[in-house]
């Protein structure tokens, strides 16, 4: 009985789907970057305001359109150039995760020329640009002193 069992049990793993990431392949000069972890997807189809928002995810870049000081916006316009200079005249593979954000974001991951190249959002990082994300109000103050300083 065991081993009927056990059969059956490896035979359901082994046959039930296995969820791999999917990627949508995008022209990078069709993406419009609203900010250093923002971008507005086009839309599939034409019609007035269908464009998806995607932010990227597990980072955090300064406030373009509501800053928090005024060094906070002179770098969230340098994530926001850099983040569109990285994409710009590339093929962008669009990885979502399936959730969105507080602000109704699709989250998700921008890699540039294959599903397994440079995430966009990592290299941001890297170059201190943005910040890896990390939730609560004690997070939110310490990225807000990260580009404005104490005070």
């Amino acid at each position: 009985m065991k081993s009927v069992l056990r059969s059956v049990f490896f035979a359901l793993l082994f046959a039930s789907p296995v969820s791999a990431a999917t990627y949508e392949a995008v022209d990078g000069n069709r993406i419009i970057v609203l900010d250093g972890d923002t971008v507005a997807l086009p839309c599939k189809k034409p019609g007035r305001g269908c464009a998806e928002r995607v932010g990227l995810r597990d980072i955090d870049a300064p406030e373009v359109f509501h800053p928090d000081c005024a060094e906070g916006l002179q770098q969230g316009l340098k994530a926001k150039a850099r983040l569109a200079q990285l994409i710009r005249g590339k093929v962008v593979y669009v990885e979502r995760d399936g959730h969105k954000d507080l602000y109704g974001r699709t989250l998700g991951a921008l890699r540039v020329g294959s599903p397994s190249g440079v995430n966009v959002g990592m290299q941001l990082v890297r170059e201190d640009l943005a910040r890896p994300w990390k939730a609560g109000s004690t997070a939110r103050e310490e990225r807000r002193m990260w580009w404005c300083g104490p005070g």
